[in-house]
């Protein structure tokens, strides 16, 4: 699991850019903040967003996420940090990609936002604690007659 996140201030601008552009680039936008949140509050990759299948090979732990619309999302992964480096559509990502081939894009002197991992979180969402079917509570469907008159007042009258 990461304990930090590294955001690159090319994706916080390239994000500004995409939230001010048409919807479909806005939703893209939006998508992408849900996922930096997700990894800040202690998700894995795979179910803080589309993550592809195939890791790509051009770059070494690349991380894609699909954000629909033809857009991607383009992480490193290295030890117990993610790297988010780039947002754009397909065409844009896939030349970034062949850029930086064989290249550690994450190792560089632009100065990313740095957000630490909430352990509190990611101990709350690591495994769901069974809970009790509120069917199945005999206490749980405790409604008075002078309740459900009063919420279904039209059509009782």
């Amino acid at each position: 699991m990461p304990k930090q996140i590294h955001v690159s201030p090319k994706v916080e601008r390239q994000l500004a850019v995409l939230e001010r552009q048409g919807t479909t680039r806005s939703i893209a936008a939006q998508r992408v903040r849900r996922i930096i949140d997700a990894l800040i509050h202690g998700d894995s990759p795979a179910s803080a967003g589309l993550l592809k299948k195939k890791s790509d090979r051009r770059v070494r732990n690349c991380l894609k996420f699909d954000l629909g619309a033809g857009f991607r999302l383009i992480c490193v992964s290295e030890r117990e940090n993610i790297y988010i480096l780039f947002v754009g559509d397909h065409d844009s990502s896939d030349n970034w990609l062949d850029n930086y081939s064989k290249k550690k894009p994450h190792k560089t002197e632009l100065e990313m936002n740095t957000y630490i991992v909430d352990k509190q979180c990611a101990q709350m969402s690591g495994t769901p604690t069974p809970m009790k079917n509120m069917f199945e509570d005999p206490g749980f469907f405790r409604i008075t007659q002078e309740e459900l008159r009063r919420v279904f007042k039209g059509l009782v009258g």
